[in-house]
């Protein structure tokens, strides 16, 4: 057995303590043109070049202490399969069909015909691999001769890497509202909707921002009309952040969190940019990003556990907002990417949680939220409303200065 780092024990423990043990997997859609391919074909390849990733024939085993374990049943055929075919959006439940076996390692690849085409599924356990992670295995399997990156062993750092974010870390102790609680139900809604890169390349070329930026000032006007929160000024949420560096394991979890306020209320469009830029500044997220990195090489558990805890502390925070660039184009079983889609996890008690993607011309938001929450449909038409409102505002005029 191999003992589960850090981030790969977070996501075990949420995993024992959700609801819907599909509510920790997350994962990414690909569609493609021309025939879909047999399950027997996918197969034969990710056999060949399953050697190139044997983590993936370990299976989670989540006890006293979480480890992972080879399976010795492993086969192919169980992570290889089809679905029907589906005009919008899956939730990882409905792809999984119900619980997934604990018996067996927590990936799947899945087929499934399209109007004009076919879609590819990949699902996996949070405490397996992020969406960084999730994106380069199935570029190793299916794509044309990658091989992943070989991992350089690091140190971890305690308690001392926590001293950049110090003071952010003191103000998750001041008193706050807390976030207004409802009895979430089973049930699970996903919806999802899409605006064209440009559009925000625009904005972001208009005000110095970044497409991350923009995106996120969408969001605060979008979740304002979504679920209003008169009583504060600021709405807090998780951000995650990339900590990967040069010889990291591009097929391992490497975030951190950072938790940002998006603007309540009345703001304008461009208020809620000007705020989003500063609270979400490349300054700030690559000080998170350098304190993730030294926390969670396997030397800070107990500061890593600590601030994991402040940070995303589900009395003050009940919403995550991920993204994940996929790298334009992208070439998978010989076929050429025509767009890429987000499967989002909800963590426990999470009012929902919004995977922005984007892939060469098109930006998708996916929102997946639970029963007693608003419908997630009405949260992403609200978003692309809100990508126009700030295209129609910043497109056409520049704005000086830079980010924070």
């Amino acid at each position: 057995m191999v003992p589960a780092d850090f981030l790969g024990t977070t996501f075990a423990r949420l995993g024992q303590i959700t609801p819907d043990p599909a509510d920790t997997y997350f994962g990414l859609v690909f569609r493609f043109a021309g025939p879909c391919p047999s399950a027997g074909e996918v197969r034969e390849r990710v056999a060949a070049r399953l050697h190139k990733l044997p983590r993936l024939t370990e299976r989670l085993v989540a006890r006293a202490s979480v480890q992972w374990e080879p399976d010795p049943d492993f086969d192919v055929a169980r992570h290889v399969g089809t679905l029907p075919s589906h005009p919008g959006v899956l939730s990882a439940r409905e792809i999984l069909s119900g619980a997934p076996d604990p018996a067996r390692p927590p990936w799947g690849l899945w087929l499934s015909p399209d109007d004009d085409g076919w879609r590819l599924y990949y699902l996996v356990h949070h405490a397996r691999q992020d969406a960084a992670a999730a994106l380069s295995t199935v570029a190793t399997l299916l794509g044309d001769d990658v091989d992943p990156a070989t991992p350089v062993a690091r140190r971890g750092r305690g308690w001392p890497a926590l001293l950049p974010i110090a003071l952010d870390l003191l103000r998750t102790k001041l008193p706050a509202p807390p976030v207004p609680r409802v009895a979430y139900g089973p049930g699970r809604a996903v919806a999802m909707e899409e605006v064209a890169v440009t559009t925000l390349t625009d904005i972001a070329a208009g005000t110095g921002a970044t497409v991350n930026q923009v995106h996120m000032a969408a969001m605060s006007a979008a979740l304002d009309r979504w679920a209003p929160r008169q009583e504060v000024s600021r709405r807090p949420v998780n951000i995650p952040v990339d900590t990967r560096e040069p010889g990291d394991s591009d097929l391992a979890n490497r975030l951190g969190f950072m938790r940002v306020g998006l603007p309540c209320g009345a703001a304008t469009p461009e208020e809620r940019l000007r705020a989003v830029r500063a609270a979400a500044g490349r300054r700030r997220t690559a000080r998170y990003r350098r304190v993730w990195a030294a926390l969670t090489r396997g030397g800070g558990s107990r500061a890593a556990g600590w601030a994991m805890r402040r940070i995303t502390d589900h009395t003050q925070v009940a919403m995550t907002l991920s993204s994940i660039r996929v790298p334009a184009p992208l070439r998978l079983l010989g076929a050429e990417v025509r767009d890429v889609t987000a499967i989002p996890w909800l963590p426990p008690a999470h009012a929902c949680f919004a995977f922005f993607a984007t892939y060469g011309d098109r930006a998708a938001l996916t929102v997946l939220a639970p029963e007693g929450a608003p419908d997630p449909a009405e949260l992403v038409a609200h978003w692309a409303r809100a990508v126009h409102d700030l295209h129609h505002t910043h497109a056409a005029r520049p704005e000086v200065g830079t980010s924070a």
